[in-house]
């Protein structure tokens, strides 16, 4: 089957509701913290200590955010006791201390903020102890491309069939209203208003590709199965391309289009051996 790729570029991230899209955000090839000044990815100069809390590796996060998924996976794994506040998909008030309003945003113990899933899935393979630590940053070249497919092809890929329609769309919104601190109406608005801009955003992704989406998902999802050596991409254990897309397709769990991953011949099993190895 001949190579399914976008047909235009598209810079609308969607972060009214959803969360980063990498499309403008190379991962990093190196930990470096980087100097004060405008938001970007990877470590920031400037600690946040008010942002921990109770004295955790602190998450923002939502709870449906496929790039958020990433990261729980590997706190998961490594058995990293973090603390998890869910932001607000309309106002992100949460986000106050920080000028990155894409989630996920990692604040470590010491205060040290991460911006960029990949680079947060970086950071944390580097900085945590806990289970088989995968390559670091820019000494793979196998896992950055699979790590950057999570984002550029495989996080594009999901939006347009979880969203195909106002129904399923509001299905994936609706943990909105099971969050305790947000209220009726902030529940009901990110519920319903967070639905409409969804599906648009949706129908906006679909037209990156050249197949229907249930179909491009599919091809994708073949064209993952190729990297797969053993029983993970990372070879007898996962590494950050596992991670990373694991955390995407773990997003869809519950979801419109998630029989598309469970039905596949390859990436079905290797979902089910990721989830048995992190544990959520």
């Amino acid at each position: 089957m001949t190579e399914v790729t976008p047909t235009t570029t598209d810079e609308d991230t969607g972060q009214q509701l959803q969360s980063e899209d990498s499309a403008a955000e190379e991962v990093a090839p190196e930990q470096s913290i980087p100097d004060s000044g405008a938001a970007q990815s990877g470590p920031q100069a400037d600690k946040v200590a008010a942002a921990v809390v109770d004295q955790k590796p602190t998450l923002y996060c939502f709870e449906t955010c496929p790039f958020c998924w990433k990261v729980r996976s590997l706190l998961a794994w490594k058995g990293v006791a973090y603390s998890k506040v869910e932001v607000d998909p309309l106002k992100k008030g949460e986000l106050g201390f920080s000028d990155w309003k894409a989630v996920p945003v990692f604040v470590d113990s010491d205060g040290t903020q991460v911006n960029d899933s990949n680079d947060i899935l970086e950071w944390i393979n580097s900085n945590h102890e806990g289970a088989t630590s995968f390559p670091a940053a820019g000494t793979d070249a196998e896992q950055e491309r699979w790590m950057e497919f999570s984002n550029a092809v495989l996080g594009k890929s999901i939006v347009p069939v979880i969203y195909r329609t106002f129904g399923s769309s509001l299905k994936a919104l609706a943990y909105v209203t099971s969050v305790e601190k947000f209220g009726r109406w902030q529940a009901w608005k990110a519920k319903w208003i967070g639905a409409f801009v969804m599906r648009m955003i949706g129908r906006s992704r679909a037209k990156l590709w050249d197949l229907p989406p249930e179909a491009n998902l599919a091809h994708q999802l073949d064209e993952l199965a190729t990297g797969i050596e053993g029983d993970f991409l990372g070879g007898d254990s996962p590494d950050g391309g596992d991670f990373a897309n694991y955390g995407m397709l773990r997003s869809m769990q519950g979801l419109r289009g998630f029989d598309i991953v469970e039905g596949h011949s390859s990436i079905g099993p290797w979902y089910g051996r990721m989830q048995s190895t992190s544990g959520v």
